[in-house]
């Protein structure tokens, strides 16, 4: 259960609630992406990530349709595949257009989830089973995602909106559509109204990407007044006691937090 956005302006802001059940959550930089991995069944799968050029893509969990369970087929691509492949730039974004109009794109076994992709000046939301929406800075400068079927309400205006994560969909396109300025504080302002405090799935970490800077700005376990920053630039992680290097072998937030 997460939130999403991105923003389009003089700079793009993308903004990203990591929500989820206690568990070891790790940052890794893996060829020039720098991905936040969750531990489930003994491994460490990916959850969302952003490469070196600023390109983002993440995985939500969304209500299952027959139309996006996994299978095989000659034109169909699980959703993991396609996550690898943007962020590898092995598909450029001025290519997914024609790429998801000729692919059928499916989920994973067991799992049902949809994706922002966001970069500079275009965004792309992909809904297995269910229909994909493409916005430019020219046609809409943000978007939204949360956990319930964006495309099912793609002619609905944002306060129709129903399902899970409707009401943190309706607190940031509320925010975003009165904002005409609008920088990294404005963005984490945001990510704290939409956070989740309690329940099954708590905000375990909340960033917000300046592609253009090639810099992430991140908080962890809602600690808004704390912040850390990773830049591609030197591949450090910094706002603890000193600078971390980051690596494939990646660094627990719990050890952050320590930091």
């Amino acid at each position: 259960m997460c939130t999403s956005f991105v923003w389009y302006g003089t700079e793009t802001l993308i903004g990203m609630n990591f929500d989820i059940s206690e568990r070891p959550i790790k940052l890794s930089l893996q060829d020039n992406r720098f991905l936040v991995l969750q531990r489930e069944n003994g491994q460490f799968l990916p959850a969302f990530g952003v490469n070196a050029n600023g390109t983002f893509m993440n995985l939500l969990m969304v209500e299952e349709c027959e139309e996006g369970r996994y299978r095989r087929g000659k034109n169909c691509v699980h959703i993991m595949r396609l996550f690898d492949d943007v962020l590898t730039e092995r598909i450029e974004l001025s290519d997914l257009p024609s790429f998801l109009a000729e692919k059928t794109i499916v989920n994973v076994p067991h799992y049902s989830v949809h994706s922002m992709i966001a970069g500079k000046n275009v965004s792309y939301i992909v809904e297995p089973g269910r229909a994909n929406i493409h916005t430019s800075s020219q046609d809409q400068h943000f978007t939204v995602l949360t956990n319930f079927p964006l495309s099912d309400y793609a002619h609905e205006t944002y306060d129709c909106v129903q399902g899970c994560g409707s009401e943190r969909y309706q607190t940031a396109y509320a925010i975003l559509e009165k904002e005409h300025t609008f920088d990294v504080d404005t963005a984490f302002s945001i990510l704290q109204k939409t956070a989740q405090t309690d329940g099954d799935f708590p905000t375990q970490l909340s960033l917000v990407v300046i592609p253009e800077q090639g810099i992430i700005s991140f908080t962890v376990g809602q600690h808004f007044h704390t912040r850390f920053q990773f830049s591609f630039a030197t591949q450090q992680i910094t706002g603890g006691t000193k600078p971390i290097t980051l690596s494939k072998k990646g660094v627990l937030l719990s050890e952050l937090q320590k930091a």
